[in-house]
């Protein structure tokens, strides 16, 4: 993948994960649901999804700097 392309996409996952964070504590519904239903599966899914966020943006960073 291209590092700008990383960066885009390490950035909307650690938004994506976030939103799930920020959601469930002001009692949203969706991310309620969604934390409880992957909950049952893996343990804690929106902390994964913000590393996962992380490794890409700075995988991206590196790229883009080569």
């Amino acid at each position: 993948m291209n590092g700008a392309i990383k960066v885009v996409f390490g950035l909307l996952v650690i938004i994506a994960g976030l939103y799930i964070y920020l959601s469930g504590w002001f009692n949203g519904f969706f991310a309620h649901q969604f934390m409880n239903a992957l909950k049952l599966v893996i343990g804690n899914i929106p902390g994964l999804i913000i590393l996962i966020g992380l490794v890409m943006l700075l995988l991206g960073i590196s790229d883009a700097r080569n």
